[in-house]
């Protein structure tokens, strides 16, 4: 019953990806390039957030699965971030059973 009131993977993602798009490939670069908006350093965290709860979200079934993967992909691709050890583990191991 828990699974039915959390936000949909696609929610997630949506948010995230609106976020990158509004931040640039960099929050830190974005701070320092414009100082009159003063809620940069607020959607930086909103981002860091979304981007955690992404990683770490447990898919139902393949199709999610296979979209979490595909996102976080573009994600890199598009800004150059890398994830750590750790990072990879936790998301390797939310999809293993489906692939």
């Amino acid at each position: 019953m828990a699974d039915d009131l959390r936000p949909q993977l696609a929610t997630l993602i949506s948010r995230h990806r609106s976020l990158v798009v509004l931040l640039g490939r960099n929050p830190c670069e974005a701070l320092r390039r414009d100082h009159t908006r003063t809620d940069i350093g607020e959607l930086s965290t909103e981002e860091r957030r979304l981007r955690i709860d992404i990683i770490a979200w447990s898919p139902r079934n393949e199709p999610e699965a296979r979209e979490k993967l595909i996102y976080l992909a573009s994600f890199v691709a598009a800004t150059g971030a890398s994830f750590d050890a750790e990072c990879l583990d936790t998301i390797l191991k939310s999809v293993e059973r489906f692939f």
